[in-house]
């Protein structure tokens, strides 16, 4: 039986990170954590369990502080996404484990280096209807003339346990199109789930894209309290 080669910048299925025996063993381990975990019928978002059952997620790694190829598996994600508009594709990505286990601020501050990373190699402008600061409610960070809501899970989080997914730093992309027809009663579903969960209240920098009062930089990575995050964001789009 023939079977599939994978390349250095392949996004990869739920199928390949279990059967696939090039896929490393730190990999492996954390996907089966995570597999767990969303799987579970008590996650609180039911569309990123409904997502990780039918395989409608997308996977890739970095590893040894390699950028490089996540700028075309990005591009790749984004053009099955556009080219499946009906699923609600999503694009993880692993970073290796740190050992030992580091700081919630060196964790955050690898976030951001990501984003500016991929912002340097994008080869697409910055969309036009998209706004280049970051302090305007209606900004989103944007690739491939895609705006992209942008998660983080990190072992970090001791408070917000929900957003502890295992050992590694893990990235969500997320295509802002994807959420048009989530309803307000479903976001306030999932976040009763988390408060649940979480015996904390929902975190003060939550709110609606577009809304006068939220910024969607602070969502990306939240503060492991209750407290609203100050300063200002630490990306900015290249000129």
């Amino acid at each position: 039986m023939s079977r599939k080669i994978l390349q250095a910048n392949s996004m990869l299925t739920k199928e390949d990170l279990k059967r696939d025996d090039n896929i490393p063993e730190w990999l492996k381990n954390e996907y089966s954590y995570w597999e767990k975990v969303v799987s579970d019928r008590n996650f609180p978002c039911h569309f990123g369990t409904a997502s990780e059952r039918k395989g409608d997620l997308r996977y890739f790694y970095i590893e040894n502080h390699d950028l490089s190829p996540l700028p075309d598996v990005l591009r790749k994600f984004l053009t099955l996404s556009r080219e499946n508009e009906h699923n609600k594709h999503a694009l993880v990505v692993f970073v290796q484990p740190e050992t030992p286990e580091q700081s919630f601020d060196y964790y955050e501050e690898y976030f951001w280096n990501i984003l500016k990373y991929l912002n340097r190699h994008d080869k697409k402008e910055w969309p036009s209807n998209i706004p280049t600061n970051p302090d305007d409610p209606l900004w989103e960070f944007c690739f491939d003339g895609e705006p992209i809501f942008v998660s983080v899970n990190m072992p970090a989080y001791k408070n917000r346990i929900t957003r502890n997914m295992g050992k590694s730093l893990i990235l969500i992309f997320q295509p802002r199109r994807i959420f048009a027809d989530i309803t307000p009663k479903a976001v306030n579903l999932i976040r009763s789930k988390v408060e649940s969960i979480e015996n904390l209240p929902f975190h003060p920098d939550l709110g609606k894209y577009g809304d006068e009062n939220n910024r969607e930089w602070k969502q990306y990575i939240i503060t492991d309290d209750n407290n609203p995050r100050k300063g200002v964001c630490p990306f900015h789009p290249k000129s």
